[in-house]
């Protein structure tokens, strides 16, 4: 019979594994997805945007630099899932993958607001919005994170 903390572990690590299992198959569908980018930006743009053909050169290149970044994001997120998944989430592997993402997600605030200056919109500001409030918070979590694999550390050396 499992006890209770048994239990809740055994469900944290089921939620994790459905949680990369989910962020895997986004993963390869947004690989996929990378070789058609002009024509699925073609197919769900509104009505009053040009095609992506006709945007300037510069344009092309931070849209595609958003979309590899948010790969990115993706794939150590599913790193970072795989070592909760494990059991194991205090080592420096997760705060090195958090401050990844928080340096990955300002890349892309900064691309957003720079796009945002030139083609002012509400949703730009919103996403680059975000983009800085998750940058924040990857931050803040692998200092946490960090300050506790120390007081862990300290833990198990006092033993």
């Amino acid at each position: 019979m499992y006890s209770f903390i048994e239990v809740i572990n055994l469900k944290k690590s089921k939620i994790s594994k459905v949680i990369s299992i989910i962020l895997l198959i986004i993963l390869v569908v947004g690989i996929g997805s990378l070789f058609f980018l002009p024509y699925l930006y073609d197919v769900f743009k509104g009505v009053n945007v040009e095609v992506f053909s006709k945007h300037t050169l510069l344009y092309q290149i931070a849209f595609y630099s958003c979309y590899l970044i948010c790969l990115i994001i993706l794939y150590k997120l599913i790193k970072l899932f795989n070592i909760v998944y494990k059991g194991n989430p205090f080592r420096t592997e997760v705060s090195n993958i958090l401050k990844i993402n928080m340096i990955l997600f300002m890349a892309l605030f900064l691309i957003v607001i720079i796009k945002a200056i030139f083609i002012p919109t509400i949703l730009s500001f919103a996403v680059a919005l975000v983009c800085f409030i998750a940058s924040l918070s990857f931050y803040v979590l692998s200092e946490v994170i960090t300050s506790a694999i120390k007081y862990k550390n300290e833990v198990d050396l006092t033993v």
